[in-house]
């Protein structure tokens, strides 16, 4: 004998199947949770990385001789330094859509790279983002110059 006894056309059978699917649809919504977070960090990371990078290539062109004469307040562009950090970008596939800004500061000495990309998440529909957005990173390197 079954406890608790049932009834024939007891309005509680299979009372469970609902309560399955909805365990089932929170665990999905969990899982697209975490891929969107995973997904949304390794961007970020890759982007920082990048920037990381194109800093240092940045800080290895500037012209010594341009950086000891030019002196300004703020940042100064130079025109090679933007060229390295952009060659530096396109050296990998993966890294062409990342827009850099590299400037170098008064002292001649510090290089600042601004990075820009606009990324589309998997999942990013769920949290209504479906068409991406802007992600942004800054980095520095100081030159070797003395």
């Amino acid at each position: 004998m079954r406890w608790p006894p049932q009834r024939l056309g007891d309005p509680e059978a299979g009372s469970t199947i609902p309560l399955i699917l909805g365990f089932f649809l929170i665990g999905l919504l969990m899982v697209a949770g975490a891929v969107l977070a995973s997904d949304a960090y390794t961007s970020e990371r890759d982007l920082q990385s990048a920037c990381d990078g194109a800093a240092v290539a940045a800080a290895n062109a500037v012209d010594a001789q341009v950086a000891r004469t030019q002196r300004l307040d703020g940042n100064l562009p130079l025109a090679g330094v933007q060229a390295a950090a952009r060659a530096y970008l396109a050296r990998d596939p993966s890294r062409s859509d990342v827009e850099v800004t590299a400037s170098v500061s008064a002292d001649g000495q510090t290089v600042r790279a601004d990075c820009r990309r606009h990324a589309k998440l998997a999942f990013g529909s769920v949290i209504g983002r479906g068409d991406g957005f802007d992600l942004r990173a800054t980095a520095s390197a100081r030159s070797a110059l003395e």
